[in-house]
């Protein structure tokens, strides 16, 4: 699969980890479902990141998917934690603290995920060489001299 649909299958499967968490957890079934794509978001985004290593790109776009692969990691052992919480003979409330911070990491990465996916692809399709789109209008032209 070429690089460039790989970061958008990337952006698609972090959706689908938050379709999966709309349902709260409520069945072992979609748990493990959750867990195991996480595991792959992991494998998706660390040969992402590996392969855009390699590319002739800005070192922010390496950066960038660099921190998303940590992030994927990061994201496993924050939901886990989750879980943990959820299902322990601890006060609910620990697992009510935790969750923001698994859902600021997931709305990071399928952010972080997007960007590095639309400068790729802008500049696998070298748009961002031949200036400003000429169909855009004036306002574009502004924009990009400015």
């Amino acid at each position: 699969m070429p690089l460039w649909q790989r970061h958008y299958t990337t952006i698609w499967l972090l959706m689908l980890e938050f379709l999966l968490s709309a349902h709260l957890f409520d069945t072992i079934v979609v748990t493990a479902l959750h867990v195991a794509l996480a595991v792959v978001v992991i494998l998706v985004t660390r040969g992402n990141a590996r392969l855009l290593a390699a590319e002739p790109v800005p070192a922010r776009l390496k950066r960038i998917s660099a921190s998303t692969a940590q992030l994927a990691i990061a994201q496993l052992v924050i939901g886990l934690i989750v879980g943990v919480l959820r299902h322990a003979p601890v006060p609910k409330v620990l697992a009510t603290i935790v969750t923001p911070f698994h859902l600021v990491v997931a709305l990071a990465m399928i952010t972080q995920a997007a960007s590095v996916a639309t400068a790729y692809d802008m500049r696998d399709e070298q748009e961002l060489i031949d200036g400003p789109n000429k169909d855009a209008g004036p306002s574009s032209a502004k924009a990009t001299k400015g």
